[in-house]
């Protein structure tokens, strides 16, 4: 006697009470991947790994000259999964291939400033700056300035951190990682 398959549309409900699947490959084939499923194990191999990305951070003092716009230079970084930001120049290039949404983070920590503006521009490719994101008007001791954001880049275009003081005289932010530092990570591709 032959055996045929038997369609799961003609089997009654609770007919089976269990079942094998081969191996581990589960696929289109058994999974209808345009479904939700609920999992109440570990799921791997899902989303994005948010690279490229960096941190780096102002780890020796650097002086702000009054009425004068200043790249900050993050001399050290903690990661740079593609070597992408440059602690030489404290700019950051989106990598060959590697266009897409990025989210954006920095933060600096004033001492004794007054009147003062930070801005994360992005450069295009004709060099064009543009603000991006900024923050402002800190006065006085300890004040943290924090700027974050998401910004539509390609690759060559690169990203950079400008301070702006006009309190009177030179100053500089406060050095670590818990003062002063910059970093970013791609969130999706173009």
């Amino acid at each position: 006697m032959a055996l045929s398959k038997i369609g799961t549309n003609s089997l009654e409900d609770l007919s089976v009470t269990s079942g094998k699947v081969a191996n581990d490959n589960i696929g289109p084939t058994q999974l209808n991947e345009a479904a939700n499923y609920d999992f109440t194990g570990t799921v791997t191999g899902a989303g994005g790994t948010n690279t490229p990305s960096f941190l780096a951070y102002l780890s020796s003092s650097q002086n702000i000259a009054n009425e004068t716009a200043t790249t900050l230079v993050f001399q050290t970084e903690v990661y740079d999964t593609a070597s992408a930001y440059d602690t030489s120049n404290g700019i950051f290039t989106v990598p060959s291939g590697q266009g897409g949404k990025y989210f954006f983070t920095f933060a600096a920590r004033a001492s004794n400033w007054n009147t003062s503006e930070v801005a994360i521009y992005l450069e295009d490719q004709a060099s064009q700056s543009r603000i991006v994101f900024e923050d402002g008007d800190a006065h006085g001791d300890n004040n943290t300035f924090a700027v974050s954001g998401i910004a539509d880049l390609s690759a060559g275009n690169t990203v950079k951190v400008q301070y702006y003081q006009n309190g009177g005289g030179t100053t500089s932010p406060r050095t670590g990682v818990k003062n002063t530092w910059f970093g970013g990570f791609k969130i999706i591709g173009a």
